[in-house]
């Protein structure tokens, strides 16, 4: 029993890194996409470089102005 808790444990603690990873990449991307769209690079560049959709830059953009 002992061994399953901790296994139980380890699972929630590693799936709760790999979440917050991809939540701080996210981030890190939106913050870079914001930068990009002040210095007016087209929305197409900003897709390639930061893997963020035409829909969330959509949104950033609202935020810039």
């Amino acid at each position: 029993m002992y061994m399953s808790l901790e296994l139980k444990l380890m699972e929630s603690y590693n799936d709760g890194l790999s979440k917050g990873i991809i939540k701080g990449e996210n981030a890190a991307n939106r913050r870079t996409a914001m930068r990009m769209l002040k210095a007016e690079e087209p929305i197409e560049k900003i897709i390639k470089y930061t893997s963020l959709t035409e829909e969330e830059i959509q949104v950033l953009v609202g935020q810039v102005r």
